[in-house]
């Protein structure tokens, strides 16, 4: 076999040398980033200049920078303006340059990167944002398309953005033609909005555009916005939301009808109490245990419960100064109900029998509720005892 020329040898060295130069390169700007990295992730400041002069192509490193000099009390503006134009299509730190700009009152640089942001994001925070910098500045003309833009992009939790249009505007029914999305989701948290700020006349509006079409998805905002009412006393209106899920059976009850004789909710225990609403609410007691099965309520007694103690109440729809009978079943032997009993809210005249209630009605609505009292000179109850078909009638 001849020798390889010598003119080969020469480029596989020359070769190798470029290889190796370009490694050793490679690796020099490898460490010079990780050095840097290093010193950017540190509380120094001057460690922090000088990883943006090793790397002075790396946003983050002039973001970080940024945000050390302001916690110091300086000036970080210039290097967040740095950071964006080394990252030229993020919004993040568009949005965050907008609201620093605002802070140090470059309020043209503060609209210019709000509104590049939300021009590379669909999401919700730019526009949110940008809602926020027009209802600061209170330019009503920008602020109602861009909060209108927000909630059309929001999933979570929208009250901000309402709140920001209430205080702009503080009418309701404008609110919900102009800037509350034609989107279910916006409508629920509207109302939502409008209950937990007691807006009632507002919060009635907004329900009945719901109700005609509910599905499972507007139940928890419809029932929220029923018990708020409930609460306040306002039981006409309560009732009507509550017996519309029951008729949309959104609720596993039958819907309440005063004329009709059916006052009580769930008087069968048919299904597990909801505590919502009408339905059984049961309480938590030492030493009692209470759960809904084969239709009656089932109470376990343990003998360590206290003297007396409330286990389970509902409101009922009750016409003030109108006298009612209360009826239930025991299914336990007499001693074994010995202490079983019932209680109305604020009722006058109660008089009680075995198996029965007679009150007046003090108010709309009425709380009834099944306690348990120790009678004088017997020992606490330690059985178990089933109440079954509870009724609420007028009585004569």
């Amino acid at each position: 076999m001849s020798p390889e020329p010598p003119e080969n040898r020469v480029v596989w060295a020359l070769g190798r040398c470029a290889l190796w130069l370009a490694l050793a390169v490679s690796s020099y700007w490898a460490l010079r980033l990780a050095w840097a990295d290093h010193l950017s992730g540190g509380a120094e400041l001057a460690g922090r200049e000088r990883a943006v002069q090793l790397a002075p192509a790396a946003a983050a490193f002039a973001e970080r920078l940024a945000d050390r000099r302001d916690e110091l009390g300086g000036d970080g503006l210039p290097d967040l303006r740095r950071a964006v134009a080394l990252d030229p299509e993020n919004p993040e730190r568009r949005m965050r340059l907008g609201v620093r700009a605002e802070l140090a009152g470059d309020y043209p640089l503060a609209e210019q990167s709000l509104l590049a942001a939300a021009a590379r994001s669909r999401l919700y925070q730019p526009k949110y944002l940008l809602a926020q910098y027009y209802f600061r500045r209170q330019n009503a003309g920008q602020f109602w398309p861009w909060a209108r833009a927000a909630l059309e992009a929001a999933w979570g939790d929208a009250a901000p953005v309402f709140e920001l249009g209430w205080r702009m505007r503080p009418d309701a029914a404008w609110l919900s033609a102009n800037l509350i999305p034609p989107r279910r989701e916006m409508v629920r948290q509207y109302l939502a909005y409008l209950t937990n700020r007691e807006r009632w006349a507002a919060a009635a509006a907004e329900a009945r555009k719901i109700l005609p079409a509910a599905e499972a998805e507007d139940g928890p905002e419809l029932l929220a916005y029923g018990e708020a009412r409930l609460s306040r006393g306002d039981v006409s209106e309560a009732a009507e939301i509550w017996n519309a899920l029951c008729r949309r059976r959104l609720l596993a009850v039958e819907p309440l009808d005063p004329a009709g004789g059916r006052l009580v909710t769930n008087g069968d225990f048919l299904h597990p109490p909801s505590g919502r609403g009408f339905d059984w609410r049961l309480i938590g007691q030492t030493g009692v245990s209470a759960v809904a099965e084969g239709g009656e309520l089932r109470v376990g007694f343990t003998g360590r419960q206290a003297e007396r103690c409330a286990i389970a109440w509902q409101y009922v729809p009750t016409a003030p100064g109108t006298r009612y009978r209360l009826r239930w079943e025991v299914r336990a032997g007499d001693e074994a109900a010995r202490g079983i009993a019932w209680d109305v809210s604020d009722a006058g005249m109660q008089v009680e029998s075995a198996r029965s209630l007679v009150f007046v009605a003090a108010k709309d609505p009425a709380r009834i509720v099944l306690i348990y009292q120790r009678p004088p000179g017997s020992a606490r109850l330690e059985d178990t005892v089933r109440i079954a078909h509870v009724r609420l009638e007028r009585a004569q």
